[in-house]
């Protein structure tokens, strides 16, 4: 029940209590207690909106592996500091394998993607070689999370 109900939040998380309790089918009490219940143990994080990021004109969208000159402690701390503030930046992930980072980057246009690449990215002193994978096409059949 508790998946199913995690099935139907991934998918809308504004949802009211009273509909997600019908389309599970629970009555509302229970349902609120099940979801009250994930919340307090941290399955459930949150609720966040699900931004459309051409509506930003954000058009250009690329997973950029990161190879880092300096591992350890000094390395990846300026590494990750010099990203921190980035909005160009969605998602920042360590990954085990030849690189060390892939970045989700979001951008203007391809213009706009290379100058952050070149002048931002690639002037961190961390930073030894990076590889831009142009997203195409984007389709997620489950939701937006596993």
């Amino acid at each position: 029940m508790d998946q199913r109900i995690l099935d139907v939040l991934r998918r809308d998380g504004r949802i009211s209590m009273l509909d997600l309790a019908e389309r599970v089918g629970l009555s509302p009490t229970p349902c609120g207690r099940r979801v009250k219940r994930m919340e307090d143990a941290g399955i459930i994080k949150g609720y966040a909106a699900r931004i459309d990021p051409a509506a930003l004109g954000l058009t250009v969208s690329v997973l950029c592996s990161v190879r880092l000159r300096h591992h350890g402690t000094e390395g990846t701390e300026q590494f990750l500091s010099a990203i921190a503030k980035r909005p160009e930046i969605t998602e920042c992930l360590l990954v085990a394998g030849d690189v060390d980072y892939v970045l989700r980057i979001w951008a203007r246009d391809l213009d706009a993607l290379g100058t952050f690449i070149r002048d931002v990215l690639q002037s961190i002193p961390a930073v030894a070689e990076t590889t831009t994978m142009v997203i195409l096409k984007q389709d997620n059949p489950l939701g937006n999370a596993p």
